[in-house]
């Protein structure tokens, strides 16, 4: 679950926020500070990137990722994608976006571009040579920071040598940004990657989006013809950005050869003519050939907006094929001129990756509103009346009180997972007719799911239970730490030489400690989540949390009454410690 707008002071994960820094393609950014005290950046990952396949993928590109070290690129330095709110942590870039940048310092000059291109080059060469692509690079993922510019927000990476596993038809990208094979249908690529940061380039030199914002279908027809917006710039400097906008990629001018022209331009010498190979025939380009390509569909980042806007601005919309010649494109707000519908819905595309509307809504900002994010009460006083009630339990029933909170433990964290996906599914869809039987009838996978995800904890507990009773028992119990010896006439439990109530603690220790490593134990934030969600159904509040807390309370005064009274302490389904006496 992606809570929005975390206040400072929340802690997620072990980190502390101190602050909003942005939102992008994979979901909201914040300043947070570490174990060490150090600060980082951490992004909140929207549910959908986490979702069946796309964690698979999530997982494979921070992997990948994780392989990269060079000072333009920052570093992933945490992950964890198995809890309901999933994050990435990177380093924390002490700078301002090039889009931002621009705004404030006016376009570059020909050697500013010299500068941002090859260090951009350098930094995106060493992520290629890692076997990762970025498929994203735009303005808003550079940061100009005291060292340079720093490339951000790999959110949409993958290593080249996986196979692909996003959704088939699909592409990812931002409008303008993404190269015309790609928006084809071929494979990503780092050509790809070189169009994208020949677009960033040219938006350094204009101060806009190189094929414009809007309409949609406006900017994909200029993209399938490489028709970039480099007015108001020098010549010599539109002569050099030029043939990196070539559609066809074997005639496409690389990155050394665009930095050279640029260098000429810088040094007053005019613009270079770059020498391109011959084209290949036709049907060898990917994505170019005669034959009619498949309609895809755009994981677009609308260029131009904010990043802190309230709507996420990754969508899903129909894109058309290509063009051949492309028709003209009326210049209106009517983006679905030229666009098909997909296949799944006469409006648009079918929403299964986070859009449910048409072009027309994407190109005007509209559409229906997300549901409101689930965000259960924190329920800290019933849980903590559940844990005393438990603990003391422990005194007499050690084994099984610890099995009652494992179980417990699965049954929340499965009504959490359930509950998310719920969530999710609405984001996607919307609210339909019968989800709440389909959240029901496939609750028995996230039981398997939360048992998988509570091991961890429950063993880490185990051990922990077995290291303080059993230490505890031996030393006491031997004689070797003494703790209350008895009394003349008094009679010692199971626990030799040693007043009873000296057994009653340790147990409840062993236990207490158990309890703890069950609830924010490895991989336990999911469990807590369902906790809130599992109490806010059964004691909602205020009256019913009232309730459930005083009979939680009221069991344990019972059950401590019992064991006051001299209630043999059963450690089944467990053997049992050894004889001491």
């Amino acid at each position: 679950m992606e809570r929005i707008g975390l206040a400072p002071g929340t802690e997620i994960g072990g980190y502390r926020v101190l602050g909003p820094v942005g939102q992008g393609g994979m979901g909201a950014v914040y300043r947070v500070r570490d174990g060490d005290g150090g600060e980082v950046a951490l992004k909140l990952v929207h549910p959908y990137l986490t979702d069946g396949p796309a964690r698979e993928r999530l997982a494979r590109e921070v992997a990948a990722l994780q392989r990269v070290r060079h000072p333009g690129v920052a570093r992933v330095l945490d992950a964890e994608l198995d809890q309901a709110e999933a994050f990435v942590v990177t380093e924390l870039v002490d700078g301002q976006d090039l889009a931002g940048y621009v705004d404030e310092h006016g376009p570059f000059d020909a050697a500013g571009l010299v500068d941002l291109g090859s260090r951009l080059r350098d930094a995106l060469t060493a992520v290629h040579d890692a076997g990762v692509l970025h498929r994203d690079l735009t303005p808003s993922n550079v940061l100009i920071g005291p060292d340079g510019p720093v490339l951000i927000d790999f959110g949409i990476a993958q290593a080249a040598e996986d196979a692909r596993v996003t959704t088939a038809g699909h592409v990812a990208g931002t409008p303008g940004y993404l190269s015309p094979e790609v928006l084809a249908g071929a494979e990503p690529s780092q050509a790809a990657d070189w169009w994208g940061w020949n677009g960033v380039l040219a938006f350094a030199a204009t101060g806009r989006p190189p094929f414009g914002i809007r309409p949609l279908a406006a900017v994909l027809a200029r993209v399938r013809t490489g028709d970039a917006d480099l007015e108001d710039v020098d010549d010599a400097v539109a002569d050099a950005l030029r043939p990196a906008f070539e559609v066809d990629p074997a005639r496409r001018a690389g990155p050394d050869a665009v930095l050279a022209a640029l260098q000429r331009a810088a040094d007053g010498g005019g613009a270079v003519t770059t020498v391109l190979p011959p084209p290949p025939p036709r049907d060898e380009v990917p994505g170019l050939g005669a034959a009619v390509v498949p309609p895809t569909a755009v994981l677009a980042t609308e260029p131009g907006e904010p990043p802190d806007a309230e709507a996420d601005a990754t969508q899903m919309v129909p894109a058309p094929p290509p063009p051949a010649p492309p028709p003209p494109v009326a210049e209106s707000d009517d983006a679905a001129t030229g666009v098909p519908p997909g296949p799944d819905d006469e409006d648009g595309w079918d929403g299964d990756e986070g859009w449910d509307g048409s072009a027309q809504e994407w190109a005007e900002g509209t559409g229906p509103e997300q549901p409101p994010e689930p965000n259960p009460q924190a329920r800290t006083v019933t849980v903590l009346a559940a844990g005393i009630l438990l603990a003391v339990a422990g005194a007499a029933w050690p084994a099984i009180s610890l099995i009652v909170a494992a179980v417990l433990a699965v049954l929340v964290r499965s009504v959490g997972l359930d509950m998310l996906a719920l969530h999710q599914r609405r984001v996607r869809k919307g609210s339909r007719r019968g989800e709440t039987a389909r959240a029901v009838v496939g609750w028995p996978w996230y039981l398997l799911r939360a048992v998988l995800g509570v091991l961890p904890a429950a063993l880490v507990a185990a051990s922990a239970v077995v290291v303080v009773g059993g230490v505890g028992w031996w030393g006491i119990g031997t004689g070797r730490w003494p703790i209350a010896p008895l009394e003349p006439g008094q009679v010692s439990g199971e626990l030799p030489g040693t007043q009873p109530w000296v057994e009653w603690a340790l147990l409840v220790l062993a236990v207490t400690v158990g309890l703890v490593l069950i609830w924010f134990g490895p991989m336990s934030r999911t469990t807590r989540v369902g906790a809130r969600f599992a109490l806010a159904a059964v004691a909602p509040p205020r009256a019913g949390a009232v309730i459930a807390t005083l009979l939680l309370l009221a069991g344990a005064g019972v059950v401590a009454t019992l064991v006051v009274l001299g209630q043999d302490v059963v450690w089944w389904p467990l053997p049992g410690p050894p004889d001491l006496g």
